[in-house]
């Protein structure tokens, strides 16, 4: 049997060579940011949102573009991220130091930065100079500055250079900056034209009302695109492609199909549960070959949940009782009619109540929205976790 190793990478981002289709949704933010354009990019967690980044990152850098990819829930506050957009389009140009750090001071000039040079580690360090608690340069003007500074860059450059900001979980800012972030923000960077900007988040009804509430300052500011669940059938083939390359038996897709269905076609929990049972097989002694079938899947799936077990019981026991009643409903009905005034009586809850609960359950990453076919399902982030509930809870 062939020995090499497990293909199903879960747990981090992937890279250009390594994403599973996504070819469309790559190619979208490559283009924003070639043409300087702007893009908000809506996918719930775990379903490859950070690895079409990455690998739109990756391909743009190769081919000669200024990439600053920055993940917003990594920086406590407004005023960190700012520092951190400067440091990032300084190292961007270090090839010519002296050029590079002169550039900076004259771009971000509003910023007052700080360049100090590490020639040991060859490493620059940047500190702004103002006063970020000051009235006039609070943390959102700060960053509004920052964003004229990198377009002012932009234009310096070469036409042939295209120049882009992604910043990953971009609600996050909102949340910090407030409604008047959302403004700032617009006022900012809609006459921009040389530096393309894709703003990307995972909380999708947060994301949402912002970028589709005519209300809101973001709204049509530039293209949403809704990350989804892979093609089925392409997945499915990648899955049985790979599983047959390492050596194992897999004479149906019915295995792999099994695989797709108990991970709800979520891209990062598919990629675990096959991962698991690639272990499975190759774990397996004797002379016959190893083979896939779907109740390996299941028992692979059974140790899946157990070993996530500790994660599992400090999130349901930290929810109040109504929420724990609302999931058990959401298990039951498969997340449908939740908002109704028939749900919240099965519950012995008021409706406000319900709805209440939902929120919560959505703030905490526990339920999502899954918007298609003209009504919204509510669905579980991590699609394991149900079948954890199902074995330790109702049973």
């Amino acid at each position: 049997m062939d020995s090499k190793s497990n293909p199903f990478r879960f747990g981090g981002d992937l890279g250009a060579d390594e994403i599973v289709d996504r070819v469309e949704e790559t190619a979208l933010v490559e283009s924003t940011i070639r043409n300087g354009e702007k893009l908000f990019l809506i996918g719930p967690r775990r379903f490859g949102k950070t690895s079409i980044l990455r690998s739109a990152d990756e391909n743009l850098t190769a081919a000669g573009a200024v990439v600053l990819r920055l993940d917003a829930e990594a920086y406590p506050t407004i005023d960190m991220l700012v520092s951190k957009i400067v440091t990032a389009a300084a190292t961007r140009l270090k090839g010519k130091l002296d050029l590079g750090i002169e550039q900076i001071s004259r771009f971000f000039s509003r910023l007052k930065p700080e360049i100090t040079y590490d020639g040991v580690e060859q490493e620059l360090s940047i500190s702004l100079g103002v006063d970020s608690t000051a009235k006039e340069n609070r943390p959102v003007k700060l960053l509004t500055d920052a964003l004229d500074g990198l377009e002012a860059l932009a234009l310096s450059q070469p036409r042939s250079r295209p120049v882009g900001l992604i910043i990953d979980e971009f609600q996050a800012v909102v949340a910090r900056g407030g409604i008047e972030a959302e403004a700032q923000i617009r006022a900012a960077i809609q006459e921009h034209r040389r530096v393309g900007y894709v703003f990307a988040g995972s909380q999708t009804r947060i994301m949402t009302d912002m970028t589709q509430r005519h209300e809101r300052p973001l709204y049509r500011l530039g293209t949403n695109r809704f990350i989804g669940p892979l093609p089925a059938d392409e997945f499915s083939a990648y899955l049985l492609r790979h599983f047959r390359r390492g050596g194992f038996a897999a004479p149906t897709a019915a295995p792999v199909q099994s695989i797709l269905n108990l991970a709800e076609e979520v891209p990062f929990n598919v990629q675990m549960l096959a991962h698991n049972c690639w272990e499975e097989l190759r774990n397996k002694s004797g002379s016959k070959q190893p083979k896939l079938t779907v109740q390996l899947v299941e028992a692979a799936l059974r140790r899946t949940v157990n070993g996530l077990d500790p994660w599992y019981t400090e999130s349901w026991t930290r929810l109040t009782t109504v929420q724990q009643k609302t999931l058990l409903a959401v298990i039951r009905r498969q997340g449908t009619g939740m908002s109704s005034s028939e749900a919240a009586r099965s519950l012995g809850l008021a409706v406000s109540s319900l709805q209440s609960a939902i929120r919560g359950l959505q703030d905490q990453n526990i339920l999502r929205d899954d918007p298609a076919a003209g009504r919204i399902r509510l669905r579980f982030v991590d699609p394991f976790f149900p079948h954890w509930v199902r074995m330790v809870v109702i049973r």
